[in-house]
């Protein structure tokens, strides 16, 4: 009688260690949740967070540097988001170069819902204006005008698409919350990519890929080695190295004609960025962002 009561007790504390096993290891990585909160959530009323990355080549050489300040304006009802990238020239397939460009994007959040409220992306340095220009109706619709060259007209957005803009070269700014075996859908939009070649369309699509924190790995960075959570997007798109405290160390994405591109975290300096914007044929708007303006639209 007591080893039958052993041998049932000996069983459930098996089965109660593989459950544990199983929650612990395996379920998460069968399931798909809500993505970490955005940069927008984090937000407390009245602050500024700055950011900026390096942008190199597969061989390490400098090739651009992107900027992004995000402010919660007022009493915190709405956030805005600027995003500065200067990239080029690179070299492309068939001895071709690319210009310097100089990439300008200003969202505005309506923080409590996290929905955008006005989007406006800016391209210089291609030799023609490049601008897409959109208004949130109370309708739900997010119509946008849009110019390339002496071309324009205007296309109605998924009112999901605005949301998944943000800087058109790097797909994470800020993962905080992470654990091995997290999984998430990110929606993605680059607007240059799929505004130039079908401007005669209704609205544009989103690319939703699945993203998973694969693991963990030290990495090397001017502050010494951290333990990074490592993030992949499926297919190989990008791979991100995330510091325990949501920061984004290092991030690896390949784009179409140039290549993989290495991100790197970086010191914020708006001198540099006001001098790589003068840099860029075109005269691009070199507003500094100490001084965020109000949305238009309450």
């Amino acid at each position: 009688m007591l080893n039958r009561w052993i041998g049932i007790v000996s069983g459930c504390l098996m089965i109660l260690a593989v459950a544990a096993v199983f929650w612990r290891d395996v379920l998460p990585g069968w399931l798909i949740g809500d993505p970490p909160p955005t940069e927008i959530d984090l937000l407390a009323p009245g602050e500024k967070r700055q950011a900026q990355v390096g942008i190199y080549d597969s061989a390490g050489r400098a090739v651009g540097t992107s900027w992004t300040v995000s402010s919660a304006l007022g009493g915190g009802d709405i956030a805005l988001v600027t995003t500065t990238t200067v990239l080029g020239p690179l070299p492309l397939p068939g001895g071709v170069t690319t210009p310097r460009v100089c990439i300008q994007t200003e969202i505005t959040y309506l923080a409590a819902a996290s929905t955008v409220d006005q989007l406006k992306f800016h391209m210089y340095g291609l030799g023609m204006p490049i601008e897409l220009d959109c208004v949130a109706l109370p309708t739900g619709d997010f119509p946008c005008a849009w110019k390339v060259g002496t071309e324009h007209g205007e296309i109605t957005m998924d009112s999901r698409v605005p949301a998944a803009l943000g800087d058109v070269i790097r797909p994470f700014d800020r993962l905080p919350d992470l654990y091995v075996g997290r999984r998430w859908r990110l929606k993605l939009l680059d607007p240059l990519a799929q505004m130039v070649p079908q401007l005669k369309q209704v609205g544009m699509t989103l690319e939703e890929p699945l993203i998973e924190v694969t693991g963990r790995e030290r990495i090397e960075t001017p502050a010494g080695l951290v333990d990074a959570f490592v993030v992949q997007v499926e297919n190989g798109g990008a791979t991100a190295w995330v510091h325990p405290d949501g920061r984004v160390l290092r991030q690896e994405v390949n784009v179409p004609l140039l290549g993989q591109l290495v991100l790197l975290d970086e010191p914020f300096d708006e001198e540099a960025r006001l001098q790589a914007v003068r840099s860029v044929p075109g005269k691009p708007e070199a507003q500094r962002h100490d001084a965020p303006q109000e949305s238009d639209h309450p």
